[in-house]
């Protein structure tokens, strides 16, 4: 399968920080960009992630990048296999989250370190979706934005007027780890896109913004700007990779 790439991850208008990441096939990326074209291999891996470090809690940019490091490290090591893709990478999905945590407990953090991880990985010929938390994965086909991915969240608190968003599960920060994997097999055909992104985006920009955008051709850099003139709240990671 062949990609056209294009990758960006920014701070946004208001952090002082960045605690997204993003790696593209391994280039990991944070305050940076890249344009760049591949053919997934039938004979080892390739993929793109998405990594949000938990805002308010500490070390958020360290746990976004433990995290891709750890796939990484995971994936060139054979660790995941691919009769046991799904048990495999749940596995490291969950070691990533004992790590996380205990090193925010040995150091006494008040707010356990945590990221979510969203994206797709071309593995030994088959193709995979995983999500945890509320970066999203979707798919543009004829002008239809399709989330692929579902958010595990909740809003709307009791007591709270603002109806913040709660994140009910990540990687560290307290929780166990949990990984949902779905099998991608037959569901990308040539001339789809997929867009993988951090909150940072789709908080700023409704999905049918985003739509009409693809449709008119936006590239990852418009979409940014579409994120930072909503406000540009949060930081904001995209990846656009157009099946040719």
């Amino acid at each position: 399968m062949k990609l056209e790439i294009q990758a960006l991850c920014q701070k946004g208008l208001v952090r002082q920080n960045n605690e997204d990441a993003l790696s593209v096939g391994g280039l990991f990326l944070r305050d940076d960009s890249t344009e760049i074209t591949v053919n997934t291999p039938e004979d080892g891996f390739f993929y793109l992630l998405v990594a949000d470090g938990m805002g308010g809690h500490e070390n958020g940019e360290e746990a976004s990048s433990f995290a891709l490091d750890e796939i990484k490290e995971q994936l060139v090591m054979h660790q995941v296999q691919p009769d046991s893709f799904e048990d495999d990478i749940r596995e490291a999905a969950r070691y990533i989250a004992f790590k996380l945590n205990r090193a925010a407990a040995d150091r006494g953090q008040q707010k356990p370190m945590g990221c979510t991880l969203s994206g797709v990985i071309w593995h030994y010929g088959r193709i995979w979706l995983l999500n945890a938390g509320d970066s999203r994965t979707y798919r543009f086909r004829e002008g239809i934005l399709r989330q692929l991915t579902t958010d595990e969240t909740e809003r709307g608190l009791t007591g709270d007027p603002e109806g913040s968003k709660l994140l009910l599960n990540c990687l560290g920060g307290g929780c166990e780890g949990r990984l949902t994997v779905d099998d991608l097999e037959g569901k990308l055909l040539p001339g789809d896109i997929l867009l993988v992104c951090s909150d940072g985006l789709t908080d700023m920009v409704p999905d049918e913004e985003i739509e009409t955008a693809l449709g008119e051709g936006a590239g990852a850099g418009d979409l940014y700007r579409m994120a930072c003139e909503g406000g540009g709240m949060d930081n904001t990671s995209i990846i656009l990779a157009k099946i040719l």
